[in-house]
């Protein structure tokens, strides 16, 4: 019987071009923004400079931290029975 290989890589987030997809987003924002008000190289500079403080932000936080700030301040609110309303801090029975 064979040895079965597991690959490495198969819980890597998505990646596009060299960023992840959440530090994509701001990136992308960014760039957007700069050619709207004409100062596109400011604004890639100010991305790098965004997503290596987003980079040790992340890095030095559990998975899925960014996720739960977000729903914890209110940002991701859901209209499903299982999640809870953000904005609600104690729970009565």
């Amino acid at each position: 019987m064979e040895p079965i290989t597991i690959p490495k890589h198969i819980d890597d987030p998505v990646t596009l071009l060299v960023w992840s997809a959440d530090e994509f987003v701001p990136a992308a924002f960014l760039m957007i923004l700069g050619m709207l008000i004409g100062q596109l190289l400011i604004m890639l500079i100010l991305s790098v400079v965004v997503i290596k403080a987003y980079r040790r932000f992340r890095d030095n936080r559990p998975d899925g931290y960014a996720l739960h700030a977000a729903y914890w301040i209110g940002m991701l609110p859901s209209k499903a029975i299982t999640i809870p309303n953000p904005f609600i801090r104690e729970f009565y029975p």
